[in-house]
């Protein structure tokens, strides 16, 4: 494995011109740094330089490598440079929304977790759920958004999270439980059962009725117990993620059935500003986001 000091090493030796001067420039003794090129070259099965030559003349392998240096070294140092300056601004508060009611069932143990590391940094989701909180996140009334849709990515980073299947829970007794998956078709006259999401942001109806017939009944409910009560008593159908479904279907107060043959899936993406997307604070919460929700 090529490290990172390798091509420290490799750099200053063609910048110094000799062994003792590069020894010298990284504070090593001339045994150290020769066993670790020594180490290096064996690694690599080929020779980087022409011995007792003065200024050292480097073997095309040894070109290779230093090709490899100039453009990571800069890389790593400009990282460096970024980390520090982010550090430099401290963060009090993380203000974030979800644009997905079901999010609460896994984003609030990931913010105690959060917390544990960074107890000094409030997550602030007094907000909670948002319909549309992207123009919030432009306008800076946010920090980060939970969110299935990306909008405005000239501006905006989006993290990929994890993908999520969308599923149609139905009651155990209702016509379309014994269907192996259902078409846009089998929805035509249903009453599907949501939270207060406008009818063209719903994934059920952006990617999968779409354009197909709709003669059914769409009825908005706040909370999620309550779209399970509803379905389970036969009032209506409902699509929700697959981790929200299985604790109510395990009990067999609801039965869930594919959208479609292949089913459909969905990503959820951590939005944030660009600017932000290597600060360290931000950049912990993702993988805590990531690292709760292994599917």
């Amino acid at each position: 494995m090529i490290d990172i000091k390798h091509l420290k090493t490799i750099s200053t030796l063609k910048d110094t011109g000799s062994l003792v001067n590069t020894a010298r420039e990284l504070f090593l003794t001339q045994s150290a740094l020769s066993h670790q090129i020594k180490d290096l070259e064996n690694k690599l099965d080929c020779q980087l330089f022409e011995r007792k030559t003065q200024p050292v003349r480097f073997t095309p392998q040894g070109m290779l490598l230093l090709e490899l240096a100039s453009e990571i070294l800069p890389r790593v140092e400009a990282t460096k440079c970024r980390l520090k300056e982010s550090l430099n601004q401290p963060i009090s508060q993380l203000r974030l929304s979800v644009e997905c009611h079901a999010c609460f069932h896994w984003l609030l143990p990931t913010i105690k977790e959060f917390n544990n590391f960074w107890p000094d940094i409030k997550v602030d989701y007094e907000r909670g759920f948002s319909y549309d909180a992207i123009p919030d996140l432009l306008e800076d009334d946010l920090d980060l958004v939970l969110t299935s849709d990306m909008r405005e990515q000239d501006k905006l980073e989006y993290a990929h999270l994890f993908d999520f299947k969308l599923k149609l829970i139905v009651s155990p007794d209702h016509e379309l439980a014994k269907k192996a998956y259902v078409t846009a078709l089998d929805l035509k006259d249903e009453t599907i059962i949501s939270y207060p999401i406008p009818k063209e942001r719903q994934d059920i109806f952006k990617h999968f009725i779409q354009n197909a017939r709709f003669d059914g009944t769409l009825k908005t409910v706040d909370q999620g117990l309550l779209i399970f009560q509803l379905v389970s008593a036969g009032m209506g159908v409902a699509a929700l993620p697959d981790w929200l479904v299985t604790p109510y279907e395990s009990q067999g107060l609801i039965k869930s059935i594919p959208l479609g043959a292949l089913g459909l899936n969905r990503p959820m993406y951590l939005a944030m500003k660009k600017t932000m997307k290597d600060n360290p604070v931000y950049r912990h919460f993702l993988n805590t986001c990531k690292q709760n929700n292994n599917r």
